[in-house]
């Protein structure tokens, strides 16, 4: 049976951190309980059924969340090369004799 008390405390604690766009923390939240959140199960409890679905919907905008911020960096990362790359070329012209 699926443990509704964490199931909600999870949902609540993600979209905090998501709403804080706290990175550190939904990835922490995720790592932590990735064995329950695989364990979750279709089921016919209509009520249950809506605490899954809602937290169905806050794992998604985390995930979304982490993979915008992870491009931004990859463009960062992209920037910062391309930026050192065109230093070093502009040193080794103003070095040259």
């Amino acid at each position: 049976m699926l443990d509704t008390t964490r199931l909600t405390e999870l949902s609540e604690a993600l979209e905090r951190s998501v709403r804080e766009k706290d990175v550190e923390n939904i990835q922490r939240l995720c790592d932590e309980n990735d064995e329950f959140i695989r364990s979750i199960q279709p089921v016919s409890d209509a009520q249950l059924k809506e605490k899954i679905k809602t937290f169905i919907s806050i794992h998604r905008s985390a995930i979304l969340f982490i993979k915008d911020v992870h491009s931004e960096m990859q463009k960062q990362l992209y920037q910062t090369n391309k930026s050192r790359k065109g230093v070093s070329q502009y040193k080794g012209v103003k070095n040259a004799k």
